[in-house]
């Protein structure tokens, strides 16, 4: 069983987002798990005025929906590029297992690696790849 779930969502792609949630909260079903749902966004010049904790209401919009249905959920953003940030927020709270989308690779993706090529590689928890784009 797992205890801890992290749920990394992208709020520009909430239709896939939302499936992302609804993957997740069936694996969380049935346990006490909890989903620490975390958006990434990159880190921001002193200069704009734009600080990354404003993305914090717009995922809490998007995680209210979810709150009802009986598993514990909580949010937070982090800063920084997703591939990195999402191992790294997996360590910070603990979790036993990273639900993170994936997409139809391009061809760049071959030669770079994807992001979920890289979370797999260097998370030290396990984490299930929901293939998006189909």
């Amino acid at each position: 069983m797992y205890r801890s779930i992290l749920v990394p969502v992208k709020l520009s792609h909430v239709p896939q987002s939302a499936e992302l949630m609804e993957k997740a909260l069936t694996t969380a079903a049935g346990s006490d798990a909890t989903l620490k749902v975390v958006t990434i966004v990159p880190e921001i010049p002193n200069n704009l005025k734009v600080l990354p904790e404003d993305s914090l209401p717009e995922l809490e919009r998007f995680v209210a929906p979810f709150r009802a249905r009986g598993v514990k959920i909580e949010s937070a953003v982090r800063t920084g590029t997703a591939h990195r940030a999402i191992p790294r927020a997996a360590d910070e709270f603990g979790c036993d297992l990273i639900v993170m989308n994936s997409h139809n690779p391009r061809i760049r993706d071959y030669f770079i690696g994807s992001i979920a090529a890289h979370v797999v590689m260097h998370s030290e928890c396990d984490v299930l790849v929901v293939r998006q784009g189909r």
